[in-house]
């Protein structure tokens, strides 16, 4: 029953509430959602805790394993496994398929040792004498070229017409073995003539019949498709010459059909191991421009530069005619012929023209090795000027060059070399030849819209390219 006093009524005693001596009242239970009430008597404040309750950990041991071995557990466990390593094995999977179908890069196109370095070609007879002491060393090859900045030289006709394991006469009384040795050992490469198409009648393979099957029937003219004479040529080379320090051969020009270029390829194959090669492609410039013009020139450079040639060229001979501003025109074709696709192959380099001359020829040796000359696409500036030739070596990731030739003696005139893709607003001019007197260096910067040329003058820019 309950209980009133004074107005006021009270309930049953609540066993939650339980007084102590100090005052202080504590819930005897602690279930969710329970108030607990607590007072701190020095300074009367009350305290109020809001339980909430126990917290969900997981199950038992003892309550999963009753699910262990439910069937319809264990199945989903084995969906489950089949799921996840089906999935990693097709990830797998799909990523091989993108290895392999992804589009590849191009590999890097690069040059053989034998278009790499201009040629430079050594005279026996006439030899060239760096240290101007009258004499003639076989180290001096060597200094020459260092000089030059280039790692091939040539020696023409080292291989003698009556017999191809043979030195020809020509360099009797030299010291050209020794020659070939300094050179092999400075790591030059040296470079001569293949053997000719036609024989002389007093060659040892046509003396002796065994050798008959080489030639041709009724001809002293070798059949170049004849296996037994490319294996023949390929052992000659790779032990009798190679023993000598020479690893290249150039075939003329005009002596090259199908056949014999289809040999070249054969016995290159032949000399993979010793890196020898056999290539076809020399021209002789000085011949071809007989009578120079710029004209003929831009027509000459057309028609060889979509295929890889050896532009053997005597700067000496093409100083040696009546125009009085041969000198200076054959220093532009120089270097005209350094920076289009191609191998130049100078010749007559006597001791004064090379003393003269070997600042400018090593700085064109130095453009050869950046990739744009060597691989980089080539592109003419339509010049409104029949005298002029221009044109950029472009390549995407490395630095491009711009070269611009004025063959007119008195006029001026600019060349635009932004109507070309890659090139850029500006440039470094590296190289000028002015009159025929070369300056190197850094030439300022230059306006590659508005590049000025002056008369018998030609410009090299280095610019960097463009291109996305």
């Amino acid at each position: 029953m309950t209980e009133e006093k004074n107005g006021l009524s009270h309930g049953p005693a609540n066993n939650e509430m339980a007084p102590q001596e100090d005052g202080t009242k504590v819930p005897l239970t602690d279930e969710a959602g329970q108030v607990k009430f607590s007072s701190n008597p020095p300074n009367g404040d009350a305290k109020i805790d809001i339980s909430d309750g126990p917290t969900f950990s997981g199950l038992t041991k003892n309550e999963l394993m009753k699910y262990a071995d439910d069937p319809f557990w264990v199945r989903l466990r084995w969906v489950l496994f089949f799921i996840f390593w089906g999935g990693w094995l097709a990830m797998l999977v799909m990523a091989i398929v993108i290895i392999i179908q992804a589009p590849r890069c191009a590999p890097k196109e690069t040059l053989e040792w034998v278009q790499e370095s201009a040629m430079v070609q050594l005279y026996m007879k006439v030899p060239v004498d760096p240290n101007g002491d009258g004499t003639f060393d076989p180290q001096d090859v060597v200094m020459m070229a260092k000089e030059l900045g280039v790692t091939t030289v040539y020696l023409e006709d080292l291989i003698s017409g009556q017999d191809f394991e043979k030195l020809n006469r020509i360099y009797d009384n030299t010291d050209v073995l020794a020659v070939l040795k300094a050179a092999n050992e400075a790591n030059l490469h040296v470079v001569t003539d293949f053997v000719p198409s036609t024989v002389d009648q007093n060659n040892v393979w046509v003396t002796n019949t065994s050798f008959s099957d080489f030639f041709i029937p009724g001809t002293r003219t070798l059949d170049f498709s004849n296996e037994g004479l490319l294996d023949k040529l390929t052992e000659i080379f790779s032990t009798t010459w190679n023993s000598r320090g020479v690893l290249g051969y150039l075939v003329e020009d005009e002596n090259v059909d199908e056949t014999l270029k289809n040999a070249t390829v054969t016995i290159t194959q032949g000399l993979a191991e010793e890196d020898g090669a056999v290539v076809y492609g020399a021209t002789d410039v000085n011949r071809e421009l007989n009578t120079f013009t710029p004209e003929l020139f831009k027509y000459f450079l057309d028609q060889h530069i979509d295929n890889w040639a050896y532009y053997k060229f005597n700067p000496r001979l093409a100083e040696a005619t009546s125009d009085p501003d041969s000198k200076a025109k054959a220093k532009l074709v120089t270097m005209t012929l350094f920076l289009v696709p191609g191998t130049p192959l100078l010749q007559g380099i006597q001791t004064d023209y090379f003393n003269a001359e070997k600042g400018f020829i090593k700085s064109l040796s130095e453009f050869r090795g950046k990739e744009s000359v060597q691989v980089g696409d080539m592109t003419f500036v339509n010049s409104t000027s029949e005298d002029v030739i221009a044109f950029a070596r472009v390549m995407k990731g490395t630095p491009g060059c711009a070269v611009a030739v004025n063959f007119h003696p008195s006029n001026s005139t600019e060349v635009d070399f932004q109507s070309i893709a890659g090139v850029p607003e500006k440039g470094d001019m590296r190289i000028k030849i002015s009159n025929g007197n070369y300056t190197g260096g850094e030439l300022g910067r230059a306006e590659l819209s508005r590049v000025v040329l002056e008369p018998l003058q030609g410009v090299v820019v280095l610019f960097v390219p463009n291109l996305d």
